[in-house]
C-alpha cells in the first residue's frame, strides 16, 4: 500500500523534471531572441557597405540522427535575412519554430559563387555546426540543403542543448520576401 506522502513525492519529482525542461526551453528561446536582435543591430551598421539584402521565409524538412541507431523526422519554419557585401561575402541569420525542438535558429557566414551561396555556421538549438548550399534562384525563391553535425556529442554528454542529435540532414525552400540591391 502506497501512502499519500509517497505519491506526492513521486508527483513532485516528475513535476520538477518537467519544470526544468520548460525552464531550459524558455532560457534557450530568450538567448535566441537576444542573439537575433543583437546580430540584427550589428548588420544594420554595415548596411552602407552591403551589396544586397534579402529577407526570406524558409520551410525545411529532414531527419535527425539520434544516438546510435535512431532516425527522427523534423520540420521547421524560419524567417531571416541574408546580407551580401561587394566581395560576395555572406552574413545570414534566421530564427523560427521547429518540430520536435519547438524553437530553432541559425547564424552563418559564407561566400556567393555565381548563383550559389555556400555558408558555414552554428545552430544554437539544437546545437549543431552546419554547411549549407543554395541552388539557382527562381522567381519566388530557391532550394537549400544543409548537413549538420554536433561536435560535442558523446554517450556521456548532456543531450539537452543538442536535443540528442548527432547530425541532421535537411532540405528546404526559401521564399524571398524583400530583395534589395
Amino acid at each position: 500500500m502506497v501512502k499519500n506522502g509517497t505519491l506526492c513525492f513521486i508527483f513532485l519529482i516528475r513535476f520538477e523534471k518537467q519544470f526544468k525542461n520548460i525552464y531550459i526551453m524558455k532560457k534557450q528561446l530568450l538567448i535566441t531572441l537576444v542573439l537575433f536582435f543583437f546580430f540584427n543591430d550589428i548588420v544594420a551598421q554595415e548596411i552602407a557597405t552591403e551589396k544586397s539584402k534579402n529577407s526570406f521565409v524558409e520551410w525545411n524538412f529532414g531527419v535527425g540522427f539520434i544516438g546510435d541507431n535512431f532516425i527522427f523526422p523534423g520540420t521547421s519554419v524560419l524567417g531571416g535575412n541574408t546580407y551580401i557585401n561587394a566581395n560576395n561575402i555572406i552574413f545570414e541569420y534566421e530564427v523560427g519554430f521547429a518540430l520536435p525542438s519547438l524553437i530553432t535558429g541559425k547564424m552563418g557566414v559564407g561566400k556567393k559563387f555565381n548563383n550559389t551561396n555556400v555558408i558555414v555556421g552554428v545552430r544554437p538549438f539544437p546545437f549543431n555546426l552546419y554547411l549549407q548550399s543554395s541552388f539557382t534562384n527562381g522567381k519566388k525563391g530557391y532550394w537549400i540543403a544543409s548537413l549538420e553535425f554536433n561536435p560535442l556529442y558523446s554517450d556521456y554528454s548532456d543531450k539537452t542543448i543538442s536535443f540528442g542529435s548527432k547530425a541532421i540532414i535537411n532540405f528546404g525552400y526559401r521564399w524571398n520576401i524583400i530583395k534589395k540591391k
